[in-house]
């Protein structure tokens, strides 16, 4: 694991934000107006790069709008959906400042809960979020006690407890992404995340769907990355996920595969 004192200070660099946006039309402008506001408190250069993967509503012609009348907007549009992780290449080939944060252009995450994140980009390359969404079922908490017991009196290794519930198919995801890539976060798909975009130049993401998210912690942990996680206010969306499937053959296994026989990694 590298030392983290070779990392020189970036919070208060200048920060772009990548939004993901299918079918958001309904919340863009109140969405971008709420981020507008955050960033206007750094005090630095910022900018928000909207990205629409293919929606069928009015986003598109919204986030132009919004493009137009805020120099600090830009906006990419897919003319057909492409998957969360295309839109994530597309998001992050376009920033230009050395922090980079990326969510999604709907209500599910708060843009207040960025400072979070930047208290803690100082000693890390990557900060990525767990939704608190779900309280652990009682069940579960007893069987973790008692796990965390025996874990604690045969080998002398405090562990901590599930901060949250993730859901059958979150913890699933969770386990996959730890047996298979060795990546120790609580919630792999929390769609909140802020990188040294220098890390990402490392990083070419090879999943065009939602596996993409894995996918990025999975390589800054091959990369040998400090990683931070960060608890998030977190609103389930009333309709599809953003980072949903693309389609069947773009399953989470497909992509798991595809990644683990072939992983590429751009050059230093």
């Amino acid at each position: 694991m590298p030392d983290n004192t070779d990392r020189l200070p970036i919070a208060n660099q200048p920060l772009s934000l990548v939004l993901v946006a299918c079918n958001a039309a309904a919340d863009i402008e109140s969405v971008v107006a709420a981020w507008n506001v955050q960033l206007d408190t750094l005090g630095r250069a910022t900018e928000i790069i909207v990205v629409d993967d293919g929606s069928t509503d009015e986003t598109s012609a919204l986030a132009s709008k919004l493009a137009a009348q805020n120099k600090r907007v830009r906006f990419i549009h897919h003319p057909t959906r492409l998957g969360f992780g295309d839109a994530l290449k597309s998001g992050f080939a376009a920033a230009k400042h050395p922090l980079l944060a990326y969510t999604t252009c709907d209500r599910q995450y708060q843009p207040a809960d960025l400072k979070l994140f930047l208290d803690q980009i100082d000693k890390v390359d990557l900060v990525t979020g767990y939704r608190q969404w779900l309280s652990v079922p009682g069940g579960l908490r007893t069987l973790g006690w008692i796990y965390r017991l025996a874990i604690r009196v045969l080998f002398g290794v405090p562990l901590d407890p599930l901060p949250s519930w993730l859901g059958d198919h979150g913890q699933r995801k969770r386990w996959l992404a730890r047996w298979i890539f060795g990546v120790r976060v609580h919630d792999v798909e929390c769609a909140f995340r802020l990188f040294r975009r220098s890390v990402l130049a490392r990083m070419p993401i090879q999943s065009h769907g939602p596996f993409a998210q894995v996918e990025i912690l999975a390589k800054a942990n091959f990369l040998g990355c400090w990683m931070f996680e960060v608890p998030v206010s977190y609103q389930p969306p009333a309709g599809p996920l953003v980072h949903g499937s693309l389609d069947p053959k773009d399953s989470c296994l497909a992509e798991a595969k595809r990644l683990f026989s072939n992983p590429m990694f751009a050059p230093v």
